[in-house]
């Protein structure tokens, strides 16, 4: 019961022609929701979003920028969020503790909190039973470029999704041109790394709160603050329309991914095997994964370039695409 808690808490917590509306494929056991943006005669580059996040989260600018500069973007979401296949509900005692007055769920969530973390401040990822691991959800992104008639594409990767990333990098090298992997780690229980700070955890457990109560735009409000770095100050007036778009997406928030992720084998001591040109980029103020997990990333991927945002968060600001875009895209033209 300890580690379904765990696992439940950590969800809680984070131009040219393109098919706009989206489509649904049954693909990998699942069906998987998808949309491509560009000319698929251009060289394909699969986004993969983070921990209980959909497709939405990645931005329209981010995109269309990547199309300007002559590449077939493909984003999707992955299994048990967005409008992809659910493979998880809602546990029963989530069902109770919402029925709950307020000050009943907060004493809930106070009571587990302290299970979230071990002695060194970082996540708890004991390894516990998953419906699925991150090499299936590997699995439902190559699904879907076999389905595109796409051989191999260039891998980006944020947060989880830069963990299934490496999962592709290591396991199926020949369907990655090139990687890339942004704010994100070889695993939570890598010895020596930082744990989320203060700040954030406390934005965890007011936006577990506000999830149980089924405030899910709020929720988002609370997290996205806290994952915000300096440099570009959260703006909540513009947040809030992302926001809407994220959650009519759909937001599970049963879901199992932080499971899958602690069901899943550390990757740093195969770090070494990466074979394929790797982008690594991180920001210096990241509160969820600190910056020193991208450096180790960098520093054991051989021949791994690194582009290290100043100022910012477990964020991709617009406001640095300027910056971002073309290192992205000289990177793509290594291979």
């Amino acid at each position: 019961m300890r580690k379904v808690l765990l696992f439940i808490l950590l969800f809680n917590a984070i131009g040219l022609s393109s098919s706009e509306k989206g489509q649904v494929s049954p693909l990998n056991g699942i069906d998987i929701w998808w949309q491509t943006h560009g000319d698929s005669k251009n060289p394909a580059v699969l986004l993969i979003m983070g921990l209980n996040s959909n497709s939405k989260v990645w931005s329209e600018d981010l995109i269309q920028n990547l199309v300007e500069e002559d590449f077939y973007v493909v984003v999707y979401d992955n299994r048990d969020i967005g409008k992809s296949t659910w493979v998880t509900e809602e546990p029963f005692l989530i069902t109770f503790i919402k029925i709950l007055p307020t000050f009943a769920i907060e004493a809930f969530v106070d009571s587990i909190f302290d299970f979230i973390f071990d002695d060194d401040g970082r996540f708890n990822m004991e390894a516990a039973p998953a419906e699925y691991n991150l090499n299936d959800m590997a699995l439902d992104g190559l699904s879907l470029l076999d389905h595109l008639g796409i051989k191999e594409a260039h891998i980006v990767g944020a947060s989880m999704g830069g963990m299934i990333a490496q999962v592709m990098a290591l396991n199926y090298p020949k369907r990655v041109s090139t990687l890339t992997a942004i704010m994100t780690t070889p695993g939570f229980d890598t010895q020596g790394l930082s744990g989320p700070n203060e700040v954030f955890k406390i934005a965890m457990k007011k936006s577990f709160v506000l999830n149980l109560l089924e405030k899910e735009e709020e929720a988002l409000v609370v997290i996205e603050r806290a994952l915000t770095g300096s440099r570009f100050p959260f703006n909540e007036n513009s947040f809030n329309e992302k926001a809407k778009k994220r959650v009519n997406q759909g937001i599970n928030t049963s879901n199992a991914q932080t499971a899958a992720v602690g069901a899943s084998p550390n990757r740093f001591i195969r770090l070494k095997e990466i074979g394929m040109p790797t982008l690594i980029i991180h920001g210096t103020e990241d509160p969820l994964i600190p910056i020193d997990h991208g450096m180790l990333l960098a520093d054991n991927i051989p021949g791994a370039k690194k582009l290290i945002l100043k100022g910012v968060g477990h964020e991709i600001p617009d406001e640095l695409l300027t910056e971002i875009i073309p290192v992205m895209s000289a990177h793509f033209k290594l291979n």
